[in-house]
């Protein structure tokens, strides 16, 4: 199968899955139906937080030592979410979205949904996620990837959506230990977390689809260099889970079995 026909494969299973795209009102349909059903189905967490504690450590670029596990999680959500929504803003500010292409267009639009996903993650504590811009290294990381043009930078764009893929895994799986004790909201994170991994599974297999052989082997050099110190920006994810646990996961991803842990809602239109 050549890659034209994967990338065509992709664009169908992108209508199939997201319904009509409307790149103007920023909406994707099924997804507005995904949102409507959960607020049917309100879920928020009994658990006391500290609210105080969250927001100066929002504002900081390290946590603060000795806080707690789901302190640090909540924190890590909510630094992901300004993360993709610098990304995205300044997407739309650039007019960097090909309108007439419709996977990018489903592409950008399911970013944008991933905000509000983490949005309501955390919006679950009784807590809202301030605008703020990330670190400076990411800022400058989306910066060129954005601005830059595509030729030369889609392996990294391909890399940075690898280091996504795991960050967000292991956020989702850290619900187990972390939530326990409120059944109904560990099993909110896993919906809206593996809508969020579903979607850059596909980005990988959409950008593998759109590279030759020497732009994957540079898309593979590139996460083997930058997996690490991408992760390090987020200091509560390196706080919640240590350097070395975040180095096996980083060295264990393979796109197909991430795809194939999420059958249903999944598609990797090309391998890594």
């Amino acid at each position: 199968m050549n890659e034209d026909r994967r990338i065509i494969r992709y664009r169908e299973f992108l209508v199939a899955r997201d319904k009509a795209a409307d790149l103007l009102r920023h909406r994707l349909a099924k997804r507005e139906a995904f949102f409507d059903d959960l607020a049917r189905r309100p879920v928020r967490s009994s658990a006391p937080v500290d609210r105080a504690t969250y927001f100066r450590n929002m504002a900081r670029r390290r946590p603060e030592h000795g806080l707690e596990p789901r302190m640090l999680w909540i924190l890590a959500t909510a630094k992901a979410n300004q993360a993709e929504r610098f990304g995205v803003g300044l997407a739309e500010l650039l007019g960097c979205v090909n309108a007439d292409d419709s996977a990018r267009v489903h592409v950008a639009l399911q970013e944008t949904y991933h905000t509000r996903m983490l949005a309501d993650v955390v919006a679950m504590f009784g807590l809202s996620v301030s605008v703020r811009p990330p670190r400076a290294f990411v800022r400058l990381m989306i910066h060129l990837m954005v601005s830059a043009p595509e030729r030369w930078t889609l392996p990294l764009v391909g890399a940075s959506e690898m280091v996504g893929c795991v960050l967000f895994r292991a956020l989702r799986d850290k619900r187990v230990e972390l939530f326990a004790d409120e059944p109904a909201v560990a099993e909110r994170i896993r919906l809206l977390y593996n809508e969020i991994l579903a979607d850059e599974i596909g980005h990988v297999g959409f950008i593998a689809a759109r590279l030759d052989e020497h732009g994957r082997s540079m898309t593979r050099r590139l996460y083997a260099r930058l997996a690490s110190t991408l992760a390090s920006q987020f200091s509560e994810i390196d706080a919640l889970f240590g350097s070395s646990e975040m180095a096996r996961r980083f060295s264990a991803f393979h796109l197909a079995d991430a795809a194939a842990e999420l059958p249903n809602l999944a598609f990797a239109a090309a391998q890594i």
